[in-house]
């Protein structure tokens, strides 16, 4: 697997999955690997019964573990529906997308009405979701209504390289679980992410 890229385009977190499948040392090296890759910004205005979370910047996978805390915490505050003000992101990539959809599935099953509706997704987005088969499972949303409270989400602890690897093993099989036509896609990259997180918690357990 060291040496191979994927035709994928935009759908992988491109600096990391270069990183992870194009150096050999990848495990020696700290976090050098994730110099230059700037992650999305999160504003979240809680209405009470629903929240609206506005994604600005680029939506990738170091964006991701911090979005699944927000909604996370804002599910065990007793919300239900989210609107996802996606007028500014500039893209979104496929590990965040798949933490998305798994998180749009999880709020559809525990309630009724229960989910994300998207708000102005931008072209690059738009084409994303549409590409991966899975641009049917969102409403849409027509206005913000009081959007324009949103309060910017403070930087928490920065993941780790396991819990990076994990979220976005776990993001692509849930890609894959909601259009099986991706499995072509994300196939080798879902089985080296997989075979990389062994590693990963075989050195995590032995320190």
């Amino acid at each position: 697997m060291v040496g191979r890229t994927f035709d994928s385009g935009p759908f992988f977190c491109n600096p990391i999955l270069q990183f992870l499948t194009g150096i050999e040392n990848y495990r020696t090296l700290p976090n050098e690997l994730f110099m230059g890759i700037t992650p999305a910004k999160l504003y979240v205005a809680d209405l009470g019964e629903r929240a609206v979370v506005r994604i600005t910047g680029r939506a990738n996978c170091l964006s991701s573990v911090p979005f699944k805390r927000v909604i996370k915490s804002l599910i065990e505050r007793g919300r239900r529906g989210f609107t996802l003000d996606l007028s500014d992101c500039q893209l979104m990539d496929s590990t965040f997308l798949g933490v998305l959809v798994g998180l749009n599935r999880t709020l559809g099953q525990s309630e009724p009405g229960g989910g994300f509706s998207l708000y102005r997704p931008t072209e690059p987005v738009r084409v994303l979701l549409d590409n991966l088969g899975i641009l049917e499972l969102f409403s849409t949303a027509e206005s913000l209504d009081q959007a324009e409270a949103a309060e910017p989400v403070e930087a928490g602890e920065a993941p780790d390289k396991t819990e990076l690897t994990r979220t976005s093993l776990e993001a692509h099989q849930t890609l894959t679980d909601a259009n099986p036509e991706n499995d072509a896609k994300f196939k080798e990259v879902t089985r080296f992410l997989e075979e990389d997180l062994k590693q990963q918690e075989a050195a995590d357990s032995s320190d």
